[in-house]
């Protein structure tokens, strides 16, 4: 049975988290864990979970310790479905990185959610619980390694994510490797960090949602983004958009705000907000610079 929190939420209701992972003892860890777990019953019935780490060695033991809140609340409310999707290098000089990093952090990353991948089995439907790696490249990147490491994730039902930026738009003249992708995401700069990396997602979702024609512009300039916090785990600042997390503008911070207030202020902040016109008209104008960019 569906908690009742789903369907009594203050709105908007989110369909994103960012969470910026970074150096914080575990009692951080633990606070920001369960303000997550409260924020979820804010969230819409299918939503993406981000969560950016700097490598693949210290950012998996975190999202392993939050994904174990993340899997106690699907339990609970058996309508909701998350993709969890995870930001991060991960170093690949030889076939053996490959079967090191896959068989001692990606495989029990995903054995861990067995419970799930049986229900979706014995239901016959979509899994309610979908992991996606999220591989951030740089200039050293071999492309023949990486879609070696992407066949690995396909056969373990793991959605394969590219993420380029300016430096490593060479990775695309590969088209083994952009066709076993679930996705690629195209920054704009060669920056590789958490403000680029969240404008690029934000932005990029936006307009492939969109209609491809040229009617399409007036929507994007009127419509509002879709609802999501942005949050840095590390000082526990809050956004509640991509142009204030760009701006520095935090709304709380997460370590000292339940759930409630947090989505409180929130929603306070989106009321009497009047910059989501001019942040549309900067996103496309910035993504219409780059049309040249590699489909």
């Amino acid at each position: 049975m569906m908690n009742n929190d789903f369907q009594t939420n203050l709105k908007p209701v989110l369909q994103k988290i960012f969470v910026v992972l970074g150096k914080h003892d575990r009692e951080q860890l633990e606070k920001l864990s369960l303000t997550l777990s409260n924020l979820f019953s804010y969230m819409n019935f299918t939503s993406h979970l981000y969560f950016m780490a700097e490598n693949l060695s210290e950012g998996m033991p975190n999202l392993e310790y939050i994904q174990k809140n993340i899997m106690v609340f699907l339990k609970e409310n058996l309508f909701a479905r998350f993709y969890v999707n995870f930001i991060h290098r991960v170093p690949l000089e030889t076939v053996k990185d490959i079967d090191y990093n896959f068989n001692y952090y990606y495989q029990a990353w995903k054995r861990s959610i067995r419970a799930f991948d049986i229900e979706s089995n014995e239901h016959r439907e979509a899994p309610r619980l979908v992991l996606l790696p999220v591989v951030v490249t740089d200039r050293r990147t071999d492309s023949k390694l990486l879609a070696g490491l992407f066949d690995r994730f396909n056969s373990s039902f793991l959605l394969p994510v590219l993420y380029l930026n300016t430096n490593t738009f060479f990775l695309t003249e590969d088209e083994n490797l952009l066709m076993k992708a679930h996705k690629v995401y195209y920054g704009h700069s060669n920056s590789a960090d958490a403000v680029e990396i969240v404008s690029t997602i934000c932005s990029q979702d936006i307009l492939e949602k969109a209609s491809p024609d040229v009617a399409s512009r007036a929507v994007l300039m009127n419509a509002p983004c879709p609802a999501a916090l942005i949050i840095s785990a590390q000082d526990g600042m809050v956004y509640s958009c991509m142009n204030a997390f760009l701006k520095k503008e935090s709304l709380t911070n997460i370590y000292g705000e339940h759930a409630n207030t947090l989505m409180a202020q929130y929603d306070q902040y989106h009321k009497s907000n009047s910059d989501c016109l001019e942040c549309r008209k900067q996103m496309i104008e910035w993504f219409s610079s780059s049309l040249s960019l590699p489909r």
